[in-house]
């Protein structure tokens, strides 16, 4: 049979029987429709004598652009009996090839037997390495797709099956029968056709069954939930803390191994019990109570961190418990509970209670001891110091000798200093104790210091020292005890002028920090203390070395005054360094600042 000039004949690679392949049917269906929409405004005879056309007006009326001219088997499907198709997925060149080229399956776009477009899936798998080099080694030609693949229509939801016998032997599928489907689609607003292939075709083993997503997903999922439950249950067996599951009613299902070591059951017996049970009577109320409280708020879990409760275990005792309750997840019907053993907190806390009580006892009768010594000692020494006032006043007669005299005075001034020392002491006491009343007022500072520094006065000019003063001026007031206040300005300057050398200077100050604080500096233009000293100073009840500077009652008064600085709640800072001096500061925050 000769083959019309019109018609371009579709090589094969073998000898196959007398049918359309794929390619040509979906072919001749586009001109079957192309045909169809030319001739629905045409009048045409409902019984014409002969159904058939000639070739040549049939292939004038069918001049359509890009569709060659069909044959004359093309013209023996009349367009009256061409069904109708719905209408072919549309696509667009501009915007759909960026999808298309990150898709991992192969799609060809054609339209007859000029390629269009090729993905990256589609080259990589025939092993070409652009659209041009597939078109010059043949095109469709070089692809070699196989007839009888299928019969579906083109233009189908599933598309036309076919099988591409071959494909180059650059390619990894080398040569290998590739699984495809043929589409009808639009292209640029003209018919085409897709071929879209996923992989190569084995013969000596059965293709892949693919599973529906909705049944693989929940495989994958369901095995990694196993093995976090694994890992979960690992978990919670190692942990130190009791663990135990129930429904809404409180019956238990299930628990781990701290909380069967807790009361003293297996799983077992733990399963058979009510959450109640695990508790003592008295805390059974609290427990069930806590169980509503969770089950209302319909929450994970709620925000306190524990309720102290008494557990009961097997033999009948109790235990201190701190538990945590909550739903497994929102909205689920399972709860959970988890428990901390409270013994050897409450122990610990049993211990610091009755240490402290113990500290309180042995500050108490310290402060009891000296109140009472100071009390034995308090007549013998007013008498010492009265006596030796009248002695050295002579009131009764010469003395005799003028080294009698100087005894007199060291005499008085060591009786007073005795004196003075019990009194701080006493003050000491008082303060560690909690039973020195202290009278919180606001307090002028700058008028305080001044009235210090002219108490202080004749003692530095007996040292030789020169007292100098800078005060803030607008200084707010500070809120503190009057005569605490008093004592801690007194002992810090008489402090100061006993570190300074003769000739030195005593530099008192007040000043308002950036941060609203208020404070007190007295600074000194001695030699400076150096560690041990310090320590010394502020450690009460010890004993100073031959060679500390703070030996002549400096001890007792710096760590009187910052336990007075402490108890009117402010800082106390000491700051020192070799033939520097030394500066203190008291520094009263902004909360006890009254402006």
């Amino acid at each position: 049979m000769d083959i019309p000039q019109n018609v371009v004949p579709f090589p094969m690679a073998e000898p196959k029987s007398p049918t359309l392949t794929p390619v040509e049917s979906n072919a001749f269906d586009e001109l079957a429709r192309r045909l169809s929409a030319r001739l629905e405004g045409e009048v045409a005879s409902e019984a014409a004598p002969d159904n058939t056309a000639s070739s040549d007006s049939l292939a004038a009326d069918a001049a359509i652009p890009e569709i060659e001219t069909p044959s004359r088997m093309e013209t023996e499907y009349p367009a009256a009996f061409t069904p109708r198709e719905p209408a072919p997925p549309r696509a667009n060149s501009a915007q759909d090839t960026l999808l298309l080229d990150r898709l991992p399956v192969g799609v060809l776009i054609y339209r007859l037997d000029r390629l269009i477009y090729a993905n990256s899936a589609f080259l990589n798998s025939t092993g070409y390495d652009s659209l041009h080099t597939l078109a010059e080694a043949g095109g469709l030609d070089a692809l070699t797709v196989e007839a009888g693949a299928g019969s579906a229509s083109s233009t189908s939801e599933t598309g036309t099956p076919v099988v591409i016998a071959a494909t180059s032997e650059s390619g990894p599928d080398k040569g290998q029968p590739v699984d495809a489907r043929l589409f009808a689609i639009t292209w640029d607003n003209e018919p085409a056709h897709a071929l879209v292939f996923s992989g190569p075709r084995s013969e000596a083993r059965p293709a892949p069954r693919v599973e529906p997503a909705a049944v693989v997903a929940p495989v994958a999922v369901q095995t990694e939930d196993t093995t976090q439950a694994e890992d979960l249950a690992t978990i919670l067996d190692t942990t130190t803390e009791g663990v135990v599951i129930f429904d809404g009613e409180g019956r238990l299902t299930s628990c781990n191994r701290s909380a069967e070591a807790l009361f003293g059951r297996n799983d077992t017996e733990i399963a058979a019990l009510n959450l109640a049970d695990l508790f003592a009577p008295e805390s059974q109320r609290a427990v069930l109570d806590y169980l509503e409280s969770v089950k209302a708020t319909n929450v994970a879990s709620l925000l306190d961190h524990g309720r102290d409760m008494l557990g009961r275990v097997r033999d009948g005792g109790t235990i201190p418990l701190s538990m945590t309750m909550g739903r497994t997840r929102p909205g689920s019907e399972r709860f959970f509970a988890i428990f901390r053993d409270l013994t050897q907190t409450k122990k610990n806390e049993g211990e610091l209670m009755q240490a402290r009580r113990q500290a309180e006892r042995a500050t108490s009768a310290k402060a009891d001891i000296l109140a009472r010594i100071s009390h034995e000692v308090r007549m013998p020494l007013n008498a010492i110091i009265g006596f030796s006032d009248v002695m050295i006043d002579e009131r009764f007669g010469a003395l005799g000798n003028e080294r009698y005299v100087e005894y007199m005075k060291d005499i008085r001034a060591s009786g007073q200093r005795v004196m003075a020392i019990i009194d701080d002491l006493l003050d000491l006491t008082r303060i560690e104790s909690g039973k020195m009343e202290l009278s919180f007022a606001s307090q002028d500072l700058n008028s305080m210091v001044e009235q210090c520094v002219a108490v202080m006065q004749p003692q530095a000019n007996r040292e030789r020292i020169i007292i100098r003063t800078s005060l803030a001026h607008s200084l707010p007031t500070v809120k503190a005890d009057a005569r605490a206040l008093r004592q801690i300005a007194l002992n810090l300057i008489g402090n100061s002028i006993h570190l300074a050398n003769a000739g030195g200077q005593v530099i008192v100050s007040t000043a308002t920090t950036d941060f609203g604080d208020i404070v007190l500096r007295v600074r000194d233009t001695g030699p400076g203390l150096n560690d041990n000293e310090i320590a010394a100073a502020m450690a009460p009840f010890r004993t100073p070395g031959a060679s500390d500077q703070t030996a002549d009652g400096s001890v007792v008064n710096l760590s009187l005054t910052k336990a007075l600085v402490e108890a009117n709640r402010a800082q106390f800072h000491i700051k020192t360094a070799p033939h520097s001096g030394t500066l203190i500061e008291v520094v009263f925050s902004h909360a006890s600042a009254i402006a």
